[in-house]
């Protein structure tokens, strides 16, 4: 978890200095979020020419008629983002066509692969996915193609997967709900009494939910690893009751910005289009959030590998991996790209500081049987 002060110092930086020049899911069963670990090196650093080269190619791929790219992610405000910024961009200069599902999820890999029936090509995953443990169900990335020396190195790039986007997993409040009052933390989240309402929760073992909980009863952000399960499930054994559990961020937004909850955890950005697109009573405590990134993986049997690679490492590149910040406040990946002056106060890694967790990507995915079946057992109770 340490490796993330660096990324977000840097981050941070980077939209500070956009801003003064004027620079730039539904996840269910085995399924993911967002983060990194050190994942294993792929091929060494390009030379600074070749690293040129690559760049351009990258952020100039070659007309490819007559294929299709099944392009995978977590729908709603989010996915709209990704196709404004990438997708249509991209039909328009190399004449790929793209289907979509909005439906990621580290099970349909799963079963797609173990099935020999691989349809999906490319696939946004959250952080807890694409590291060595997976491997078997994964193509390795295309280096020669995408440009890995320009990403954040800290962000967990790997043989099998490499960071678009960074996000952070907040606490979104609606502020009718709330009568004026703000929830300084976690604790706020639990306590009731002090702040009535239902509380919001994104029903996914790995998604923030325990890690929430910890820090509610006083475990330390970079304390929360290895996870107290026992400890948290007591704790949320104290708002069982007035636990509301969504499938997909476009049902946290609905959620919080209707008023069915008091607050809730919630991807920042989705708080952010409750508030600035459907004009809701929304806002976020940025204490104690989770800053996290989202990675792009190509399922092994790909019917469009090669394809699926130039597009990966079109998105990647410098030119235009921060353009979805111009419709979500989600930040770039590569060093070189810019997110959106507009963006830069609303972006995670702007309002990250020492209070600030990480999930430990390489534990989770480690222990996800584990964890998953703590959730579970807590659920049926």
């Amino acid at each position: 978890m340490r490796r993330w002060t660096s990324v977000v110092a840097f981050l941070a930086a980077t939209a500070i200095v956009a801003g003064c020049t004027g620079g730039g899911g539904a996840a269910t069963g085995s399924v993911p979020s967002e983060p990194a670990a050190s994942a294993p090196a792929s091929e060494p650093a390009a030379s600074a020419s070749g690293s040129a080269a690559a760049d351009s190619a990258a952020c100039n791929p070659p007309r490819q008629e007559g294929v299709t790219l099944t392009f995978v992610s977590f729908g709603g405000v989010y996915q709209e983002a990704q196709r404004k910024a990438w997708l249509a961009p991209y039909t328009e200069l190399t004449g790929v066509q793209f289907t979509e599902d909005e439906n990621s999820s580290n099970a349909t890999i799963k079963a797609q692969v173990e099935a020999g029936q691989v349809t999906w090509d490319v696939v946004d995953v959250g952080n807890d996915f694409g590291l060595d443990a997976n491997k078997d169900l994964l193509e390795p990335l295309d280096y020669t193609l995408i440009p890995r020396d320009e990403v954040l190195e800290n962000l967990g790039a790997g043989d099998y997967r490499v960071p678009d986007i960074t996000y952070g997993v907040v606490l979104g409040y609606n502020t009718d709900k709330t009568a004026g009052k703000v929830p300084a933390g976690w604790a706020d989240f639990f306590d009731t009494a002090k702040i009535p309402g239902k509380r919001g929760a994104w029903d996914y073992s790995e998604g923030g939910l325990f890690e929430f909980a910890l820090m509610a009863d006083g475990v330390k952000p970079a304390d929360l690893y290895p996870l107290d399960l026992p400890r948290a499930t007591k704790k949320l054994d104290t708002i069982r009751n007035d636990l509301v559990f969504w499938a997909s961020g476009a049902e946290s937004q609905e959620l919080i910005g209707s008023g069915e909850v008091a607050m809730t955890m919630i991807w920042n950005g989705r708080a952010w289009s409750a508030k600035n697109t459907d004009k809701k009573p929304v806002e976020i405590q940025w204490n104690q959030q989770i800053v996290t990134a989202d990675y792009l993986v190509v399922p092994k049997g790909s019917p469009n590998k090669d394809a699926a690679m130039k597009f990966i490492a079109y998105t990647i590149c410098a030119e235009n991996n921060a353009k979805p910040s111009q419709y979500i406040p989600y930040g770039p990946t590569n060093t070189k790209a810019e997110p959106a002056a507009d963006k830069k106060a609303d972006l995670s890694v702007t309002n990250a500081d020492e209070n600030s967790a990480y999930f430990d990507d390489e534990w989770l995915v480690n222990n996800f049987d584990a964890v998953d079946a703590a959730y579970k057992e807590w659920k049926s109770r």
